[in-house]
């Protein structure tokens, strides 16, 4: 990010939650998971 990006935006909330609607809502096990404190990881299971 830019030095001025602003941090109370919320942009990555907003398209990490289009990606869930798209890659998390119609299937399991869900992928995107939230890191509290860190943002956010993209899992994929072995089984796949």
């Amino acid at each position: 990010w830019d030095m001025n990006f602003d941090s109370d935006t919320n942009v990555i909330d907003v398209a990490v939650r289009r990606l869930r609607v798209k890659v998390d809502e119609p299937f399991e096990p869900k992928l995107i998971r939230t890191v509290r404190g860190m943002g956010y990881v993209l899992e994929i299971p072995e089984s796949l």
